[in-house]
């Protein structure tokens, strides 16, 4: 069964993981800050009821390995 993405934090971290896959490490830098955008509004009228953060610190991982990578 394929994950369902409804939030726009999931949506984001997906979008980071292929910029990383491909090596569009600006992208995925600027993906990255919208994730933290986005998360930024936790507590808001819309509050995040995320029961895993898996995915979430998946996709900093990802990125901090991409940039290790790099240099």
């Amino acid at each position: 069964m394929k994950f369902q993405q409804r939030r726009l934090s999931d949506k984001i971290i997906a979008a980071h993981a292929l910029a990383c896959r491909e090596k569009s490490l600006g992208v995925a830098d600027l993906l990255l800050q919208a994730l933290e955008l986005d998360l930024s509004t936790i507590g808001g009228v819309k509050a995040e009821s995320r029961q895993s953060t898996d995915m979430l610190e998946a996709a900093f991982e990802i990125h901090e390995k991409e940039h290790a990578d790099r240099l």
